[in-house]
């Protein structure tokens, strides 16, 4: 009934670390005894400039009603993303409404597995985004103008290819939807900054307008950012060891989180109809993508002389602990080998680092 988004959501959790592989010159040790794990280190180190190509990041020109537009699309997420919100029980269903409801889907006139969500199986219901394409195509265009707080029937045709159910492909059903409400979220306020989002960065107020300027300043980075990306060029040979690291973190980042969720990737391949082959295909894509990132705002860093003071890297790991419930450096370092088998302290470093490059170019950025 659902689309299946299990791999996207893995991918996204295997983003935070993919960065984490160090960019620099080569440099030898003065000492002749050098323990395996800061030789490692040393080996993994990639003189960046070297497979790329940079495009002009001196001069980067960027539509204001492009930014205005991604940031109000940014606040309203947040916003919706704290589930603080009035239950409206009247009206017609519209593109963008995020609705609660119930369904039971039937084929021939009887229900089939996995196509239901009611009352005695879940009784918070189901939040579903209209158009948000969640379900199988046509389900949310059929609730389009649909009364709210009513039920209705609406007629779908499963796709000829559905891997998830082989039994309902191509085959016509019938789903009794179940309005139960419309979620109605709050405008923007100093008063909702405050109760919801308090000390979102030590250095804006907790108001509305300081809580805007923030997210406005969050979307020029990634658009000058992109406009970078856009511009330069990895050259044809990649860094093998890099792409196998990074390739290793996705792959453990991704069966770590199938096995949270109760999957194999055994198992979850073979219910998408995917091969092992196909999926080592997808992840070399995945890993090339996120190293000719890595190795331009590494080369960027290499350039400008843009390093990691030991000051940074102490707060942000203050940070991580927070993030991820740690009670120490040891504990982080742990979950982070196991869940995404990555090194912390070279992902916090290199997060910084293109943080760091990221506010270097934001500030050749112009508005037009």
């Amino acid at each position: 009934m659902r689309k299946y988004k299990i791999i996207a959501a893995a991918l996204c959790a295997a983003m935070i670390v993919t960065s984490a592989t160090g960019c620099g010159t080569k440099k030898k040790s003065e000492n002749t005894k050098v323990s395996s794990e800061v030789k490692n280190k040393t080996e993994e180190k990639t003189d960046c400039s070297s497979y790329v190509t940079l495009g002009d990041y001196s001069n980067i020109e960027l539509k204001t009603k492009d930014i205005d537009s991604e940031v109000e699309n940014q606040i309203k997420t947040n916003i919706k993303n704290t589930g603080k919100y009035n239950k409206v029980k009247k009206g017609k269903v519209k593109k963008g409404d995020i609705l609660n409801i119930y369904y039971v889907g039937k084929i021939n006139g009887k229900a089939f597995e996995g196509g239901s969500c009611t009352k005695k199986t879940n009784p918070s219901g189901y939040d579903l985004e209209i158009g948000s394409n969640s379900f199988i195509d046509g389900f949310e265009d059929a609730l389009i103008g649909k009364e709210i707080g009513k039920k209705h029937d609406i007629k779908v045709t499963f796709p000829e290819s559905y891997p998830q159910n082989e039994d309902l492909q191509g085959k016509p059903a019938i789903f009794t939807v179940t309005i139960n409400f419309k979620e109605d979220y709050p405008e923007l306020s100093d008063k909702f900054v405050t109760s919801n989002f308090k000390g979102f960065s030590e250095d804006y107020k907790d108001t509305a307008e300081d809580y805007t300027k923030y997210i406005r300043s969050g979307v020029i980075k990634s658009q000058a950012w992109s406009k970078v990306k856009e511009t330069s060029k990895v050259k044809d040979k990649y860094p093998t060891t890099r792409v196998n690291s990074t390739k290793k973190k996705i792959k453990t980042s991704i069966t770590s989180y199938l096995k949270q969720v109760g999957y194999s990737l055994e198992d979850y391949l073979k219910a998408q109809n995917t091969s092992e082959d196909d999926f080592n295909e997808q992840l070399e894509t995945k890993a090339k993508e996120d190293v000719a990132q890595q190795l331009i705002y590494g080369a960027i860093a290499e350039k400008e002389n843009i390093t990691v003071s030991d000051e940074d890297y102490k707060k942000e790991l203050k940070s991580y602990m927070k993030q991820y419930s740690c009670k120490d450096e040891k504990a982080l370092k742990k979950l982070f080998s196991e869940q995404y088998g990555a090194d912390v302290e070279d992902t916090i470093k290199e997060d910084i680092l293109f943080n760091n490059v990221k506010d270097y170019i934001v500030k050749n950025v112009k508005e037009s």
